[in-house]
């Protein structure tokens, strides 16, 4: 009785649904053969490795992919010599390469193409694929006549008409070989992260690796980067009038730009159940008409008012979601958020002004030399409205009216830098989403002033 095949979710946690992105990418690779590299690009932090990663390995069922971390052989001095050999390992079985002729014949093909990079490539190329020092191949104290060997090698493969379209045969046939044996189908794909984190100088030489030698009929490189982030690092070794992104376009034939607007349903999954004081916010948005008697109007959410139809979705989560947005966060940082925030409600008793304590953990990461002047009562207001002017606007519905994040900041400051006598008076106005945190922070303000403490401890996790 033949065993069943088991079904391997590769997008198992897939909180901002990457697949279908994956899925509609490989449908246009496979569809249009004149596209040969691919740019996914997206800002550092925004989950391009996880996707990348998800993507090879589901692709992997029906194709043969390679997973080259650049990052990784930054330290290397050619990057041809590190892709050679990530592909080799990836696809040939190891104790083949020295003793097949296939093995043998990219060694000598691939010292022709990068002849001009000097002897040293070359001993890194047959140290490489042999694992024996080319000084050891030609004796031992050689010296200078090994690197006259080197040159009398790539002066005679240079003078060999062809030889770039003889490296692409040599890697099509390995590329092929491997498809065979492991019953897969062409093209392959040979997936590129962290190109953005290496050496400007290191990145480029790596796309010029790709672009004169590997643009094969049964090979896709998808490279991911956060491209504007490498043009300005290109334009600090370059000069800032180097054109680095029309530079850099030149080597991709098309881009994907990863969306990261939607980070619900990651919150939603992520974020701990945290005892809070609740602001009374209206999750979905949505107004009973009971509310709104008379001439009282209701104001329905505008395209910057954080609401959400997930079921089950928290008013803390509302809060992530809009503070995100505020502080224009990404996904990596977004995970070290959640983790401060969790730790520091750990240290506070009771229930918590979640509110408070998010915007601070948010505040402190973003604005680190500007958090301590945030409580000092006559610099306070002043040093978060300028921050303010800077950030997007964010609203919060409630059940009969808008607050934006300045509002809601703005009454914690005030509680904070309210002496007794002003606290009192304040209590005589209250009303709406103010009055539960009014009346719970009055009750203990040292409590809440010592959230400062508390959030400077969290920011410390790494």
């Amino acid at each position: 009785m033949a065993s069943k095949k088991v079904v391997v979710d590769f997008w198992e946690g897939d909180l901002m649904d990457r697949q279908p992105s994956a899925k509609f990418l490989t449908n246009y690779l496979l569809a249009n053969s004149h596209v040969k590299v691919l740019n996914v690009n997206s800002p550092w932090g925004s989950g391009k490795s996880f996707f990348l990663q998800r993507w090879s390995k589901a692709l992997s069922e029906d194709h043969v992919c390679v997973n080259f971390n650049a990052w990784d052989s930054d330290y290397t001095t050619e990057p041809l010599v590190a892709l050679i050999s990530c592909i080799e390992q990836q696809v040939m079985d190891p104790l083949a390469l020295e003793s097949t002729k296939v093995g043998k014949g990219i060694i000598n093909v691939s010292s022709a193409l990068i002849k001009k990079a000097g002897p040293l490539i070359m001993k890194g190329l047959v140290k490489k694929f042999s694992g024996v020092e080319i000084d050891e191949l030609i004796g031992e104290g050689a010296g200078d006549a090994a690197d006259d060997v080197i040159k009398a090698l790539i002066e005679e493969q240079a003078e060999t008409k062809g030889n770039v379209e003889e490296f692409k045969k040599e890697v099509r046939s390995r590329l092929a070989s491997a498809a065979l044996n492991q019953g897969k189908k062409a093209p392959a794909f040979i997936f590129i992260d962290e190109l953005d984190r290496c050496r400007p100088t290191y990145a480029i030489e790596l796309l010029e690796r790709i672009k004169h030698f590997f643009e094969l009929d049964d090979c896709r490189f998808v490279i991911a980067s956060d491209s504007a982030q490498l043009a300005h690092s290109i334009r600090a070794v370059y000069g800032e009038g180097f054109a680095s992104e029309r530079y850099l376009n030149r080597f991709f034939d098309v881009e994907f730009n990863l969306d990261n607007q939607d980070i619900f349903s990651m919150v939603h999954h992520s974020l701990p159940v945290i005892d809070s004081i609740k602001l009374g916010l209206n999750i979905s948005g949505k107004f009973d008409a009971r509310f709104f008697r008379g001439d009282k109007e209701p104001k329905h959410p505008q395209k910057n008012t954080v609401v959400s139809d997930i079921k089950d979705f928290s008013e803390n989560a509302i809060v992530v979601v809009g503070l995100c947005r505020y502080f224009g966060v990404e996904l990596r940082e977004l995970v070290n958020y959640l983790k401060q925030i969790k730790s520091a409600a750990d240290s506070i008793d009771g229930a918590v002004h979640f509110f408070w304590l998010a915007f601070l953990v948010f505040y402190k990461n973003s604005k680190h030399e500007g958090y301590g002047l945030l409580f000092d009562r006559e610099k306070g207001f002043e040093v978060f409205s300028a921050y303010n002017e800077s950030r997007p606007g964010v609203t919060f519905s409630f059940t009969t009216s808008m607050q934006d994040v300045e509002d809601l900041v703005s009454f914690y400051l005030s509680l904070l830098n309210a002496d007794p006598h002003k606290l009192r008076e304040m209590g005589s106005r209250m009303d709406g989403w103010k009055t539960d945190v009014y009346y719970s922070a009055r009750e203990n303000i040292s409590a809440l002033q010592s959230y400062k403490k508390i959030v400077e401890l969290a920011h410390r996790l790494s």
